[in-house]
């Protein structure tokens, strides 16, 4: 039998190696004095994405935490690769790929009298559904262009299905966290850190789920009858183990595996293998998750007027510091609030002030998601964020100036969009083309700015001097962005076939409404007094 952890079929990169090396579970921790595993290294960055939280839950399962005590010493000095294999083994026959009992994440159940049967293309998240393919419309993802799957890659790729699963049509259920939820984790120097920097203590864990609910299959769903949903049954956080939101199962399946004396390709990763998979078989009306979850790795928003919480789904387009209010500190508006992960939370109030010797530490914040049109995979973001490391005594003040920050490159970018459109279209005509590229250049090209003003405004906060300069300073950098992307796309360099009367007063109109004299600037920088003629905005 294929178990996930004994074998060695995750790959990953050491500080000094140009090629990828194949690692079982425990030996994560491996070399950390010499040569540290410091990332995963799967070509595809949302099995990449899916296998870090896979990582996360086994070491949640098998061995959090007993306290803060407990976490700081193994942060400090982990556990050998030994001592991993003896607490992950107590789990290992939940992990059998294959074989006639329990397989991991599929339906103990499902025969294949019941299931209907699928090519193995269709347990991959972008590949195109029935609907697609009746229609002749796989312009873009062609039918039959992966037919055989290795074991690791087949396992990767459940793992990715049942732990992002969109509505998939009538009866097939979605993931814990909805369709294509966003993951935020923190990152650290080694493979090792990044795990246990999102792994919190048995106790904190416990609020998530029923820790009374110890059988094997309140844990890993798979070791015994499926839940299902036939007539709308839920499960909610207080009917399981709280690990299940690491091992979801909305999805009933059961794979089909093959062994050839002849190595047979596998159309993923390319490897040359004997054992594969080809197809599977499934069934509506798997688990139905509802009611009360609260996944760690997941920010949240909630509906002031309700009280509703759900998770944040995948954002369409790139991931930057346009998110940082909601990823990484908490942002409220009138109807609604945003809040971090657990972790990232956890993390920026307890774990990082208290790691001291680690204060110059690069940590990262990484966030990822599918972008779902309903069952629809319109695409995989993903990106990386700085967590600068900021005194708590500070820490309110510099929240709020970094809000007014991010809230007035908001205001440009919209200003930027909108007179570029009346630069282009005559009112009232039809705008075609796709703008949001305009939104997405803007972000980026402003981003390293954003992190180096907020390095300087945490060093003004700390010798209490007044950001005022930093903000004006910010605008510049906004304005002058504007201005280039403006150009750019206006076509104003092309005046033979472009409206120079409109151009023209769509330009002077951003450059009114990006002055540091507006009423609306001022108020978003909280600018407490208009300026001066005199002043200028010193430039980067």
């Amino acid at each position: 039998m294929y178990n996930l952890l004994h074998e060695q079929w995750i790959p990953v990169k050491r500080k000094t190696g140009e090629t990828p090396e194949y690692i079982s579970p425990s030996q994560i921790t491996d070399g950390l004095a010499t040569n540290p595993i410091i990332a995963l290294a799967v070509p595809r960055p949302d099995f990449n994405g899916a296998l870090i939280q896979f990582l996360i839950g086994l070491v949640q399962t098998a061995c959090p935490p007993i306290d803060k005590s407990e976490w700081r010493e193994k942060f400090r000095n982990p556990p050998s690769s030994e001592e991993l294999k003896v607490v992950f083994g107590q789990y290992a026959n939940a992990f059998n790929l294959d074989g006639d009992g329990p397989r991991f994440m599929q339906d103990l159940n499902l025969t294949k009298k019941d299931g209907e049967r699928n090519n193995i293309d269709h347990i991959l998240m972008e590949m195109p559904g029935d609907q697609t393919l009746a229609k002749n419309t796989d312009h873009f993802l062609k039918r039959d262009t992966v037919k055989n799957i290795c074991l690791p890659c087949c396992a990767m790729a459940l793992f990715t299905l049942q732990t992002n699963a969109p509505a998939g049509g009538r009866g097939h259920r979605t993931s814990l966290r909805g369709g294509g939820p966003l993951t935020t984790l923190i990152m650290g120097r080694t493979l090792w850190e990044t795990i246990w920097l999102n792994v919190i203590t048995r106790d904190a864990f416990s609020h998530f789920g029923n820790i009374k609910k110890t059988n094997r299959a309140d844990m890993f769903p798979w070791m015994g009858h499926t839940r299902t949903s036939g007539k709308n049954e839920i499960t909610t956080s207080q009917n399981v183990h709280p690990v299940q939101m690491f091992w979801g199962m909305p999805r009933r399946i059961r794979l089909i595996f093959e062994s050839h004396t002849d190595a047979i390709q596998c159309d993923l990763c390319g490897c040359s293998v004997h054992d594969y998979t080809y197809r599977y078989f499934d069934k509506s009306y798997g688990i139905h998750y509802k009611d009360g979850w609260q996944h760690i790795l997941s920010p949240y928003s909630t509906d002031l007027k309700t009280g509703k919480s759900l998770p944040i789904l995948s954002y369409r387009g790139v991931i930057s510091y346009r998110n940082w209010r909601g990823l990484i500190q908490n942002s409220s508006e009138k109807n609604y609030k945003r809040e971090p992960a657990v972790v990232v939370h956890l993390f920026r109030n307890e774990r990082e002030p208290d790691l001291s010797e680690t204060s110059s530490v690069p940590f990262r914040l990484w966030a990822f998601g599918y972008d779902m049109n309903n069952m629809k995979a319109r695409g995989w973001y993903e990106g990386t964020m700085p967590l600068i490391h900021v005194d708590k005594k500070i820490r309110s003040e510099y929240e709020t100036h970094v809000n007014q920050m991010i809230k007035t490159a908001d205001l440009i970018a919209f200003n930027v969009r909108s007179l570029i459109k009346k630069a282009l279209f005559a009112p009232g005509a039809e705008v075609s083309g796709d703008l949001t590229s305009i939104d997405a250049e803007f972000w980026q090209n402003t981003e390293p700015d954003f992190y180096r003003i907020l390095g300087e405004l945490n060093e003004n906060l700390k010798n209490g001097q007044c950001p005022n300069n930093l903000k004006l300073r910010w605008l510049s950098i906004l304005t002058r962005e504007g201005e280039v992307l403006f150009d750019r796309f206006s076509q104003s360099d092309l005046i033979t076939v472009a409206n120079p009367k409109r151009i023209a007063l769509a330009r002077q109109a951003f450059h009114l409404f990006s002055s540091p004299y507006n009423k609306k600037i001022i108020e978003l920088l909280d600018l407490q007094k208009p300026i001066d003629n005199d002043t200028k905005i010193r430039s980067i």
